[in-house]
Parts: structure tokens; sequence; C-alpha cells
């Protein structure tokens, strides 16, 4: 690169140049063509950068760029979303965000107390979880329909490792996979989470609804056993029938059918005939507003409900199949009232027995848990923010609001949080008008845990467990798989692989087996592109193989490219030379080194069947890539048009019979002179 096209590109990179900053990929497109250089897109806010070889940029000139890149006072406005909302918030916001905060502050509290349940935790921690979210996602978060907070897919991945290191597992779980989702984000990483594709996550689905609600059979039915994955639960359960509480089956059932027709009709509205009154009208209105208040509550009114029955029967005890009396119903416990201090998490481990666990046994303990809760729970959470913010929504930014969640929510007792579809849909239906909305919700949260902590201890945990199984039987996609089987076959492969890796081993393994199975399919169409090969024939009559990738080639896939092509041409030598081989890079758009080194093979194994190889709409960056493998001049050719590719072939051929022709002469010569000499020889001897 030249010192004039250095400065130009630098001066793009930096703003500092007269002419206007590049806003679109296409215009960069344009301007790099112009100026024979590569570009690569920053998907954060669409500026091109230039990354060529510039010997004349300095240290100086890079901490320029990089504190331009990532610190100016754009970017800081962007990472502070607060700052755009807030200014401008009006007492209209105000009363729509109170009542969206109400609504959502109904619905999590009960899920709190049953997600903790769920992970294995004491109640209280399901609240903990519950309001620091709130209130760090309300001042970081790019979508005002989006509540964070404990969700049914992070609970059954953090129960097993509660069950491994108690409480102090799950808040480092969540301050590490903090740090993670922090990371990525810092360092526009998001892409790594496009990887788990569809299958994958309609699979994940599927099985973690078949695990959580298993987990609950034990307290739907008062059962009392320990088990860790799915086949052990179905086990346990079959085996502990015996002891099944018929109080809390009774009432678990109850509660199942009063919320799943619920869940089932929440969208119904009642609706008046087009000749009714005006009392009619503010009859159904009011219907209306009363469904969509018990929709909203439904989770609420059930625990309220179960408490008051349970409660005014404390005192009453049954006898169990062993003998034993006990309590009608199995109670959640008592919960700790107030606030969780402030604290850092502590890396090294206490257990029970006053032994320290090194934070190097802990870390070995989580294992791929720390990745596994940190991609699900940015998957999670972006997944949610896409359906309700399709225009303003900033992954990136996503991303940093969750690990900033999951780090100061670990340092008041939580554990890993994410975004909820069921918490945001009610979010949006209730008209939240900002992210302000988040901290009425953390603020109710809060209250509950002051005022409300001591009675939580008569919610009977049949009812706890009715709100998850109720949750997520709707995860369930039973249709997904004949849909799969009919896009795409060979998608049933990593749908399959994580359904049973799941339900056997754990959903921890299972989203590693699903997204280890599509990366597998996803190489193995990279080193198998489909390759067009069509026998041509010049205008002039020559004959030739036209080659044409259907995509970039990389060095996986060009050992299978040169065999494709060894087969179309003839096994003789002397009719293998008669046909050149043109190869189209109208699709390849980038090439790397060893890639390169592989055409620099295949192109001399060709050459030594005297073969020509004719490379034809090559890009600039694969041209050069190929160039700077030392491919000797005389053996690579690259055509623009047409017309080029044809006249080479010619001149190739031309070339060819000439040194043909000459080498018959000359074997001719050989042959008469060693005959003569031979008859000479004969006739002496005679």
């Amino acid at each position: 690169m030249n010192q004039t096209n250095s400065k130009y590109f630098y001066e793009k990179i930096m703003g500092t140049d007269s002419q206007p900053r590049f806003k679109t990929l296409h215009e960069c497109d344009n301007s790099a063509d112009n100026h024979n250089d590569e570009n690569t897109g920053d998907a954060d806010n669409g500026l091109v950068l230039y990354l060529e070889e510039s010997d004349d940029m300095t240290v100086n000139e890079c901490c320029l760029w990089f504190r331009q890149r990532y610190f100016t006072r754009e970017k800081l406005r962007r990472r502070l979303p607060f700052v755009h909302w807030l200014p401008n918030y009006s007492l209209a916001d105000l009363k729509g965000d109170i009542i969206a905060g109400l609504s959502v502050a109904f619905t999590i509290v009960p899920q709190g107390l049953a997600l903790a349940v769920l992970a294995g935790l004491p109640a209280q921690y399901g609240l903990y979880t519950s309001f620091m979210g709130c209130f760090i996602y309300a001042l970081l978060g790019s979508c005002k329909d989006v509540a964070v907070g404990p969700t049914s897919i992070m609970a059954i991945i953090v129960a097993p490792y509660v069950m491994a290191g108690g409480v102090q597992y799950s808040i480092l779980l969540a301050f590490m996979a903090g740090c993670i989702q922090f990371l990525f984000g810092v360092l526009n990483l998001g892409f790594i989470v496009d990887f788990i594709s569809f299958p994958v996550i309609s699979s994940f689905s599927s099985a973690a609804a078949i695990t959580i609600a298993a987990s609950q059979l034990k307290l739907l039915f008062g059962q009392h056993y320990t088990a860790s994955r799915f086949p052990d639960t179905m086990i346990k359960f079959a085996a502990n029938l015996w002891e099944i509480n018929i109080w809390d089956t009774t009432m678990g059932m109850a509660s199942l059918l009063f919320l799943i027709p619920i869940q089932l009709a929440k969208d119904y509205r009642f609706k008046p005939d087009a000749d009714a009154g005006a009392k009619r009208h503010t009859l159904y209105a009011v219907l209306n507003g009363v469904w969509a208040m018990t929709v909203t509550a439904r989770n609420a009114l059930v625990v309220i409900i179960g408490a008051f029955i349970a409660g005014y029967y404390y005192e009453s005890e049954t006898v169990g199949p062993d003998g034993t009396s006990g309590q009608l119903f199995t109670m959640t416990g008592e919960i700790r009232t107030g606030l969780p201090p402030f604290q850092w998490p502590s890396f090294s481990v206490h257990n029970t027995n006053t032994t320290t666990v090194p934070f190097t046994q802990v870390f070995s303990d989580l294992g791929t848990g720390v990745f596994v809760v940190a991609l699900l729970g940015l998957m999670e959470s972006v997944a949610v923010a896409k359906a309700f913010e399709t225009k303003r929504m900033d992954a990136t930014q996503e991303m940093i609001a969750i690990g900033m969640c999951n780090i100061l929510g670990s340092c008041f007792g939580a554990f890993a949080a994410t975004g909820s579809f069921s918490r945001s849909a009610v979010n949006h239906n209730s008209g939240v008008r900002t992210p302000f909305g988040g901290i009425v919700t953390g603020a109710l949260v809060l209250l509950a845990l002051s005022t409300l902590a001591p009675y939580f201890q008569y919610i009977p945990q049949t009812i706890l467990a009715t709100i998850i199984i109720t949750a997520v039987i709707f995860m369930l996609r039973p249709l997904d798989p004949f849909l799969i089987w009919q896009t795409n076959k060979v998608d049933v492969l990593p749908y399959v692989s994580t359904f049973v890796v799941c339900l056997v081993f754990g959903l921890e393994y299972g989203i590693v087996a699903g997204v280890g199975s599509s990366v597998v399919i996803l190489l193995y169409q990279m080193a198998r592109p489909k390759v067009f090969i069509v026998h041509k024939r010049t205008p002039d009559g020559y004959p030739f193989l036209y080659v044409k990738p259907d995509r970039s080639v990389f060095f996986p896939s060009i050992e299978y490219m040169k065999v494709k092509i060894n087969k179309e041409l003839p096994d003789s030598q002397e009719m293998s030379a008669k046909i050149a081989v043109v190869l189209d890079g109208e699709h390849m758009f980038r090439a790397d080194s060893t890639f390169a080194q592989g055409v620099k093979n295949m192109i001399s194994s060709l050459s030594d069947r005297r073969v020509l190889t004719v490379f034809y709409n090559l890009r600039k960056t694969v041209f050069r890539a190929i160039h700077g493998a030392g491919i000797p001049s005389n053996e690579f050719h690259n055509c623009r048009t047409e017309e080029e590719v044809y006249h080479l072939i010619k001149t190739h051929n031309k070339i060819r019979v000439s040194r043909s022709q000459s080498n018959i002469e000359t074997l001719f010569n050989q042959s008469t002179t060693s005959c003569g000499h031979w008859i000479s020889q004969s006739a002496q001897a005679y």
C-alpha cells in the first residue's frame, strides 16, 4: 500500500477527512474496489474499517483509532441508554410504567419463590435474583419490554451445582457467567450465540420443559427424594409412589385446573354485539379489564388462596404411609426477612465441615456450566429483546446489560438471571413506556422481601410446583421435529443429539452436544461445497472444464474440489493436456493461507499433466491471497473477461500443438539416425 492510499484509509477510519464517513456497506464496497483494498464490516454501527497492511501507521495513531473507535461520546451514550429516555420522561410515561411494573411484580414474586425451589435454593434467593436485575437493566438495557430475573431454564441448569456446592456455587456461577457475558458485549462476540441453531434451540426447549416438569413431580405429589437427572428422577418418582401426600396432590391438581385454562384463554376478549347499547359496551369493557387482571395475577391468586388454606390448617396433622405424623401440606419453610447484604462473591467456598474448597477446585466443579449459563443467558435475553424491539434493539448492549445484572446481582446473593419471555410479555401487554417499569417492579420485590417474607412460609410447595409446570409445559414444541424433517433432514441430527443428551446426561451437556453437532455439520458443508463442473468449448472449438464453486473455498474443501476436477479429466496425459480448467471465482469472497497453498499444489499437479489452469472473476482479496502463495507467474493466470479466457486457451493449445509437432520431428530424426546406425552395424557384421 502506498503512502497516498494508506493516508486515505487512515483518514477514513479516523473520520478526519473532509469527505463523509461511510454509512453503508454498499458505499464501502464501491470505495474498496476503487482503491484496491479489503473491507471488513463493523456490525456495531455500520462503519467499515479497512484493515490492510499499513506500515506507516504509528502506535500513537493506533491508540487514537482505538480511543475513537470505542470511547467516543456517542459510544458512551449508546452504552448508557437511560440518558436517551430520562430527560424526556413524562407523567404519562410514569403512569404506564407503574401499571406495567405492578403487573410484572404480581408475576415475578410467586415465580421467583418457585424458581428458587426449582434451583434447590431457599425461596428468598428467587426474590434476590428478581430485584437486582430489574434495577440494572433499567439503566443499561436497550429494550423497554424486557423483564430480567430468574427463569426456569436458568434455575434447572443451576440446580446440579447447588446440589454439589450449595448457595455459594450458585452465586459464583452467576458472577463468572456475568463476567463472560460482559466481556462478550465489550468485544462484540455476540456472533457466538448464532452457532446455536434452531434445531438445537427447539430440542433444548422441549427437553428442558420435560426435565423441569419431571423435577416438580415430587413437590406436586408431596414426595421426598433427591434426584439429579431425568432418568433418576423418574425412577425415584415411581419407587416412591407409596408416599404420595393426598393433601398436596389435591391442592396441586386443583391449581393446575385453575391455571392451565387461564393460560390457554389468556387472549380471549368479551365482544359485544354490533347493535349493543352503551351500557353493554361499558360492561364488556369492565369484564375485559377484570379478565386481563386475572390473567396477569393468576399466579399470585393461586399463591394467596393456597397460602390461606394451608395457613388455616397449619396446626392440623396427618399420618403418612410410614406411620409418622406431619402437617397436611408440605410448606415452603421459613424465609429470611429483609434485604441481603452487599458483598463480593467469595472465590473459596467453605463447607459445612469447616473445610475450604480452593477456587481451582470450584472452577473445576463448575466446569462447562459457566459457559453454558453465559451463552444460554445471552441467547434467551437477546431473543426476548428481538421479539419485542425489532428496530432499536442493540445486541451488544443487551450482552453488557445482562452481564452487569449477573455480576452485581451475585453481590446480593442472586443466581443466574436473564430475560424472561412470559414476564416480558406481561410487561409489553401492560403498556410499559420506558425501562423505568423495571425499577417499579424491583421496588415492589424489595417491599415484598421487607414486609411479606414472614407470610411466605405458609405457601405450600405444591402451589409453587404448579406455577413452574404451567410455565414450562408451553415450552414444548411437538411439531418442530416434523418441520425440521421437511425442511432439511440433516438438521434432525443436532435435534436428536440435543434432546437425548439433555434428558440422559443433563441440559448443560445437551446444549454442548447440540452446538457441537451443528458445528460439525457446518464444517462438513464448508469442506464439501457444491462444485458445478461443465464441459464447454471456446468459440474456436477448444475444450475446457468450467468449474464454479457455490461459496468461498477454504482449506478443508480445496482437496475435495481437486478430486472433483481430476475425475472429470481423462486418465491419459495426452488427452487431458487438450483440456483447460477454468475456475470461476464469482462466489469466492475470501481465502485463507492454507487454501492458497492448496491452490498452489493443485495448479502444480495439473501443470505436471500439462493442463492449463485459468482463474476467472477472482476478487482482489482472493487474488492477493493466491498470488502471495508463490505460484510461478507462468502457471498462474487470472482473466477478467471471457474473451481473455478464450484467447489464453487458444494460445495455450497452439503452443501445445507446435511443441507436439516439434517433438514428433525430433523423435523422427532420432529414430532415423538410430535406425541407420543399426543398419550400418548389421552390414559390417554381415
